[in-house]
């Protein structure tokens, strides 16, 4: 295995992107109905509104991604929180230490320095939550949710 690198993300890889976060979609369990043409938009507005994003590489072969943003810390606006929205390694390079690698590398030179880095996981997703924890990520929060009854009858 070669050595993990990574280019930031422009416009021109949104297509590619969004096939990527559609597996994650997938691969998470997520409700997300959105298909591949809304994808690619909603990639393109991510990388036109701020947000930063990671393209993994190995042996020059993609190999996943990091979509993410520096922010203002919620009780400290003077400090900087990164908020990692999507992470995602394709299938045929998990197991081998290739998504850890991943995190070491954006917080060595991605990420602001000294920075504590945010993530949200689906209560559903138990081989996320498994990896996150072992990259040293603790439980902070539990976003809950209830549907309405659906009106009408």
């Amino acid at each position: 295995m070669g050595a993990l690198t990574y280019r930031m993300a422009g416009l021109d890889d949104a297509a590619r992107l969004a096939q990527m976060n559609r597996q994650l979609i997938e691969d998470e369990g997520s409700e997300n109905p959105m298909n591949l043409a809304e994808l690619e938009v909603r990639m393109r507005n991510f990388l036109e509104t701020g947000w930063s994003c990671a393209i993994f590489e190995l042996d020059r072969e993609i190999a996943g991604y990091a979509l993410f943003e520096a922010r203002p810390r919620p009780y400290d606006a003077a400090r900087q929180e990164v908020f990692l929205r999507q992470y995602f390694i394709a299938a045929e390079h998990r197991g081998r230490g290739i998504g850890r690698a991943g995190i070491e590398l954006l917080e060595t030179s991605a990420f602001p320095p000294d920075s504590p880095v945010v993530i949200d996981v689906l209560s559903g997703n138990s081989r996320g939550e498994r990896f996150w924890r072992g990259v040293g990520f603790e439980p902070y929060a539990v976003t809950m949710k209830r549907d309405q009854p659906k009106s009408g009858g």
